[in-house]
């Protein structure tokens, strides 16, 4: 579940912008509230059993410009049948970044989008792999590491759909290119970094989401 700090970061910064919203001269048109579904289905078709969950916030500007929070929790515990190596982490990851509306001329509700994002994750794993055989005692030596400290950055270039189904309700999906910046590395480095996917340096993801949206255009 997402941890009682990534809450209060959405709570404090929704009360912000609505604070802001008062000012008559205020760019501010409304706040998208979203969770990604993504994160639980995705592994569904695919071998490597990673899940995440995640709460966005996107900020309305003049219904062109969309500042971007992103926060969730990335998590795994899986273990490769062909090699019998056990890997296993759960930490928090954060996004920041801004999404251009590139239908603002015609006002409707429903959006086409191009954007980029920075994310960051500080992450512990553990990895449990079969006993090496020395080659010259032939003793064996196990293969065990618990709780290595990593931390990643990554940028992503983001293209996607937020389209209003029902009265302020949305639906929306995107696609990432997702490119790694930095990657602390300890015994061969982590296989999957929350938030980022496998520990690749460049990799493909994508979200599907459902939300709310706050309209707080002034009415004439």
């Amino acid at each position: 579940m997402m941890n009682a700090k990534t809450f209060r970061l959405f709570f404090l910064s929704l009360c912000l912008f609505i604070a802001s919203a008062g000012y008559a001269e205020s760019p501010l048109r409304g706040i998208h509230l979203s969770a990604d579904a993504f994160g639980y289905i995705y592994p569904v078709f695919v071998k490597d059993k990673y899940y995440s969950t995640e709460l966005s916030l996107a900020v309305n500007l003049k219904n062109r410009f969309f500042p971007v929070l992103e926060a969730g929790v990335g998590h795994t515990n899986m273990v490769s049948q062909l090699y019998e190596i056990g890997y296993s982490t759960s930490a928090p990851y954060y996004r920041i970044g801004m999404d251009y509306n590139m239908q603002f001329k015609n006002g409707r509700p429903n959006y086409i989008y191009l954007g980029a994002r920075v994310g960051y994750t500080a992450f512990k794993y553990s990895v449990d792999a079969p006993a090496l055989i020395d080659p010259v005692w032939g003793d064996e030596v196990p293969v065990q590491f618990s709780g290595v400290p990593s931390r990643a950055v990554w940028a992503e270039a983001v293209g996607g759909v937020r389209a209003e189904i029902f009265k302020n309700i949305y639906m929306g999906w995107s696609l990432r290119y997702k490119f790694l910046l930095h990657r602390s590395v300890s015994y061969g480095g982590p296989w999957y970094i929350p938030g980022f996917g496998t520990g690749k340096k460049t990799v493909l993801g994508a979200t599907y989401t459902i939300g709310y949206y706050f309209n707080l255009s002034k009415k004439k």
